[in-house]
This record gives structure tokens, C-alpha cells and sequence, in this order.
């Protein structure tokens, strides 16, 4: 209910689109796009911050263009969110804001 709005409208902001989306509780990842166009997201992200989350959402949309972390891809994350970096780091720790219950078993 709250992902997959955000994810849309990303995506139309972006101009990009996806197929399906596939909300899981992952152990070490934030997210993921298959080269079917199925963002796969972390439920863990809504205990982010909004502007991580978003990066996040921008980073996997990235991907329905570019399969791969190059200068293209970078260059168009950069355009929707200019200051991706510090938002990466950000996310890097986001491990840190997800209270210990969400990620019992």
C-alpha cells in the first residue's frame, strides 16, 4: 500500500516503466530488477528515511534501461536524483534503522 505508489510514481517521473513489483524481506539486499522488468524491493525500506527510499526506488527504475552500474546507468540516476551519493551511503546504513523484530524470522 505504501511501496508500490511511490514506485509508480516514480516511475512515471521517470519516464520508465516495469512490470511487476515484488515487495520480500531480503537479508543483505535493498532491491533488485530482473531483466523481465520485476522490481523485487526490501519491506525493511519503509523503516527509511524518504529521500533513501526514493533513491532506492530511482536506482532500480535505473535498471529497467541499463542492466549494469555504468556511467549511463550512474548518469541516470544522477539526473532524477542529484545527490544519489550521499543517499547510497545513507542506505549502506539503512541496516541500522530497522528495529530488530523486522528481522526475526
Amino acid at each position: 500500500r505504501i511501496l508500490e505508489p511511490l514506485l509508480a510514481a516514480t516511475a512515471s517521473e521517470m519516464g520508465v516503466k516495469y512490470k511487476r513489483l515484488s515487495i520480500r524481506r531480503q537479508r543483505t539486499r535493498w532491491g533488485s530488477c530482473s531483466a523481465r522488468g520485476t522490481i523485487s524491493l526490501n519491506c525493511c525500506t519503509l523503516f527509511q528515511p524518504p529521500a533513501v527510499a526514493r533513491y532506492l526506488l530511482v536506482h532500480e527504475l535505473a535498471h529497467t534501461l541499463h542492466m549494469n552500474h555504468s556511467k549511463r546507468f550512474w548518469d541516470c540516476v544522477e539526473r532524477h536524483c542529484p545527490d544519489y551519493r550521499c543517499l547510497d551511503r545513507e542506505l549502506s546504513k539503512g541496516w541500522q534503522r530497522v528495529p530488530s523484530w523486522a528481522l526475526e524470522v
